[in-house]
């Protein structure tokens, strides 16, 4: 785990998401720790347990934690789990944009919740389309000491979203927690300078270990009642690359009573859709230097940059090469494990890609 903080100064004055979709078309899963939803839990949670004492200890502290990170290795679940135990506000903002819609959740998760306000919600309901920030504003301060989970927050796409938290951080009591999938999430939130002096605290999290991940497995499918081999926990290890959104996807497929081969196939299947939708939404140039990089799982930036003219069939300029190859890096499918060598984060999404052209 590695965090740093932005400590506060005087700049400002006083002081599914698993990613895959539910498993449909089989028995309900009873066992919680193989439920492919959220957590909500720590009970369920497996080897979260220091990253969760440690975000409430900071929220504790008046600190904001940003939790990063690739797709399904669980930072939703750290949220929910986090918000559960502090008895906060969780918003999803994975399907919203603007600062209108971020409002609109916040009122009727308050509803939701029963959270008593000075407020007349339903008036503010129908404000909120003319003046969103006033909005906004004005029931942050009222909800006092409370803690907000924004979730995805890289979707809230405003420039004034760093004016609404200064004004949240400097006169409210509110505290927040965000999660985000691009690496570049803290300079969404930090980008104006009245926000410089905000307490963020940066957390990634990271795929399993090999380690964890067969321990995950072992210890989850005996707690779950289910008979998975060491033989065939070995070969989903290898297979699923300790991304934890893929594994706990194939103990609910057990669970379900699916054989191993069953699984392992119906997984293969659902993930392809999966895979498909999220290449969808990358650039062009995105599109082919992932192809590329899945072919070659590590490669040199030329190596890599070659196979990818190779793929769209004509040069690619060096600058347009970069910017694509660093917004993958951006966007948590990408690493860059020595200078200028780059490796892919999901080995399963890479080998599907590879197998199959998704």
């Amino acid at each position: 785990m590695r965090y740093f903080m932005h400590r506060p100064n005087n700049v400002l004055g006083k002081g599914y998401k698993t990613g895959v979709p539910p498993v449909t078309g089989m028995s309900p899963v009873s066992c919680g720790f193989f439920d492919t939803r959220p957590k909500v839990s720590r009970d369920f949670v497996f080897g979260r347990d220091d990253v969760i004492n440690e975000v409430e200890r900071l929220l504790n502290s008046g600190f904001w934690p940003v939790i990063l990170g690739p797709r399904r290795v669980g930072k939703t679940t750290v949220m929910r789990v986090v918000i559960n135990e502090l008895g906060g506000i969780y918003i999803d903002v994975s399907t919203i944009m603007g600062l209108k819609g971020l409002g609109l959740r916040l009122i009727d998760e308050v509803k939701r919740l029963n959270i008593r306000v000075k407020l007349n919600l339903a008036m503010l309901q129908l404000d909120i389309e003319r003046r969103p920030m006033v909005i906004i504003e004005g029931l942050i301060r009222e909800l006092g000491d409370v803690v907000i989970g924004i979730d995805e927050v890289q979707n809230i796409i405003s420039p004034k979203l760093p004016s609404l938290l200064s004004v949240a951080y400097n006169e409210s009591r509110v505290r927040f927690i965000f999660s985000g999938s691009l690496v570049g999430t803290t300079r969404l939130i930090m980008k104006s300078p009245e926000s410089l002096g905000r307490p963020l605290i940066r957390f990634e999290l990271r795929p399993f270990t090999r380690e964890q991940s067969i321990e995950f497995l072992r210890i989850s499918s005996r707690n779950c009642g289910i008979n998975i081999s060491d033989i065939e926990i070995e070969n989903a290890v290898n297979e699923f690359d300790g991304i934890v959104g893929w594994l706990t996807y194939y103990g609910s497929l057990r669970s379900s009573g699916k054989s191993h081969p069953e699984a392992m196939e119906a997984l293969r299947s659902i993930a392809r859709e999966v895979i498909k939708d999220e290449l969808s939404k990358l650039g062009r140039y995105e599109l082919v230097t992932y192809r590329a990089l899945a072919t070659l799982s590590r490669a040199r930036w030329i190596e890599i940059k070659r196979l990818a003219e190779s793929l769209i069939g004509h040069s690619i300029d060096d600058k347009t090469f970069t910017t694509g190859l660093k917004a993958l890096v951006n966007m948590y499918m990408v690493r860059e494990v020595e200078r200028g060598i780059y490796e892919v984060i999901d080995g399963y999404m890479a080998r599907l890609v590879r197998e199959y052209g998704v």
